[in-house]
C-alpha cells in the first residue's frame, strides 16, 4: 500500500503523540508499505527529540507551515527560541485554555488551508491507496475527509484521545463551538472507512454516543511499548542507599502534584520516608507545577530533570526504584496515558494515582500492580505510598501481558485491517 499519513505531531517533536505516530509509521513501513508523512512546520513545543527520526522508515516527510498560535509564537521569536519557550511555560494554563477556546474545532484549525493545499498537490502527483489521519488535533481530519471525498480514496481516522466526549476539560468553550465540533466529529466518524482508537474506552464511548454501527469499523491500537527500545539497554541495579520515585512527561489539565506532595510531607514528618528519598520529575513543566513544588514545604526532596531523549528516559525509568502515574478521577473511563505501557514493561512498582475503575486502573491490576489510589486524596496517597515503601525489600513479581501490548505486533494487526479496507 502507498499511504498518505497526516499527523500534526511527528518527530523531531517528542512526547506521546509523536512517539505513537513514529512507531506506527515504522512498523507499517516494515510491513512493506510506502508512507509519505505530512506534519507541521516549525512550532514552539514542549519536547524535542532529534534522535527519534533515525527510527522513522517513511518514504518522505513534508513539513507544512501553519498559522496556529504555537506556529505564530515560533515565527515571532525568530532566532531567540529560549524567549518563546519561556513565554509558553510561564503563561498560566487558564490563559492558554482561553486562547484555545477562541478557535472553532480546535486551536490548530489554521493549519487546514496549507494542509489541504499540500494534500491536493500530493494526491494529484502520486497514486495513494488510502489516507491515514492521526488526531488530535481533530481539525486535521476535516482536511483528510475532504481530500478523501475529492479523490475517492478511503480515509482512516485515528482517535488518540477524546474530542467532544472529553468530560473533564472544556476545550470548546462556548455552546455553539461545542455543537459545531460535535456535528463535525459525527460526520468524520460516519465517513471514515476505519476508526482507530488508542483505548477500549474511547471505542466504546464513540459507538455509544454516535451509533453502534461504528463498532464494526473500529480497531483498537494501544500505545503499548516497543520491545526494540529495551533490547539495547544495559542491565540496571538500584542504589539501596537511596530511593527514587520518578515521573516522566507533562502535567496538564487537572493533573496535579499537590496532594502527593502533601502526603510526602506528612510521611516525612512521621519519619516514614525511605532514606535519601527523592521525587524526580523528568520533563519541562509549567508555572503551576513549579508553584506547587515551591509551596509544598518539601521542595528539597523534588528534583526536576529537563527533557531527556526517549532512550535516556527509558534508562532513567529502569534505574528508578518506583514510577509515578497521575490521572484525575473525573477523567473519562478510556483515559490511558502512553507512559503506562513502558512503565509496566520496566517491571518497576508503580505508584498509580488513578481512578481504580478506569481503563488505566484495570490494566495496572491486570498486571499485578496494586499501589492504586485517587490523585485527589492526600490520606489515601499516604497509605498507598507507605505500603509501596514497606515493600521495597520484597521480591515483587508483576505479570504485564507484554505480547498483547507490544507495538510491532499491534501494528501488524492494524496493517491487516488496512488491507481489508482496500
Amino acid at each position: 500500500m502507498k499511504i498518505l499519513y497526516i499527523s500534526y505531531f511527528y518527530p523531531p517533536l517528542a512526547g506521546p503523540a509523536s512517539l505513537r505516530n513514529l512507531k506506527t509509521v515504522k512498523y507499517l513501513s516494515k510491513s512493506g508499505n510506502i508512507i509519505d508523512v505530512f506534519t507541521v512546520g516549525n512550532i514552539v513545543y514542549n519536547y524535542y527529540d532529534n534522535g527519534l527520526l533515525a527510527e522513522s522508515r517513511q518514504n518522505r516527510i513534508m513539513h507544512i507551515p501553519s498559522f496556529d498560535p504555537m506556529s505564530i509564537l515560533e515565527k515571532l521569536s525568530g532566532k531567540n527560541k529560549s524567549v518563546s519557550c519561556q513565554i509558553y511555560h510561564n503563561t498560566p494554563e487558564r490563559l492558554k485554555l482561553f486562547i484555545r477556546q477562541l478557535y472553532p474545532l480546535d486551536d490548530k484549525v489554521l493549519w487546514l488551508p496549507n494542509l489541504y493545499k499540500a494534500g491536493k498537490k500530493a494526491l494529484k502527483d502520486e497514486k495513494y491507496d488510502l489516507i491515514y489521519v492521526s488526531c488530535g488535533p481533530f481539525s486535521s481530519a476535516v482536511a483528510a475527509r475532504s481530500l478523501s471525498k475529492h479523490y475517492k480514496l478511503p480515509y482512516i481516522l485515528e482517535m488518540r484521545d477524546y474530542w467532544t466526549l472529553l468530560s473533564d476539560y472544556n476545550l470548546q468553550g462556548t455552546y455553539l463551538n461545542r455543537l459545531f465540533s460535535r456535528y463535525t466529529e459525527k460526520k468524520l466518524l460516519q465517513d471514515a472507512s476505519l476508526i482507530v482508537t488508542a483505548t477500549e474506552g474511547i471505542a466504546e464511548d464513540i459507538s455509544e454516543q454516535f451509533g453502534n454501527f461504528l463498532k464494526e469499523k473500529t480497531f483498537i491500537l494501544y500505545n503499548g511499548h516497543d520491545e526494540e527500545d529495551f533490547l539495547s539497554l544495559p542491565a540496571f541495579s538500584t542504589d539501596k542507599s537511596k530511593y527514587t520515585l520518578s515521573y516522566f512527561g507533562a502535567l496538564y489539565a487537572k493533573r496535579s502534584l499537590k496532594c502527593l506532595l502533601k502526603a510526602l510531607k506528612d510521611l516525612r514528618k512521621e519519619n516514614k520516608l525511605p532514606p535519601n528519598f527523592s521525587l524526580r520529575l523528568y520533563g519541562n513543566y509549567h508555572i503551576e507545577t513549579l508553584q506547587e513544588i515551591k509551596q509544598s514545604g518539601i521542595e528539597d526532596l523534588v528534583k526536576i530533570i529537563p527533557q531527556l531523549s526517549h532512550q535516556q528516559a527509558i534508562s532513567a525509568m529502569l534505574s528508578s526504584d518506583a514510577l509515578l502515574l497521575l490521572i484525575n478521577s473525573d477523567s473519562p473511563k478510556g483515559t490511558l496515558t502512553s507512559k503506562v505501557f513502558e512503565y509496566l514493561r520496566t517491571g518497576k512498582p508503580i505508584l498509580a494515582l488513578v481512578p481504580q475503575n478506569g481503563e488505566a486502573g484495570k490494566l495496572l491490576i491486570e498486571s499485578g500492580q496494586n499501589y492504586i489510589c485517587p490523585m485527589e486524596s492526600p490520606s489515601a496517597i499516604k497509605i498507598c505510598a507507605e505500603k509501596l515503601f514497606a515493600d521495597r525489600d520484597k521480591e515483587l513479581k508483576f505479570h504485564y501481558p507484554e505480547d498483547k501490548y507490544e507495538r510491532k505486533k499491534q501494528v501488524e494487526k492494524l496493517n491487516e485491517r488496512l488491507l481489508s479496507v482496500l
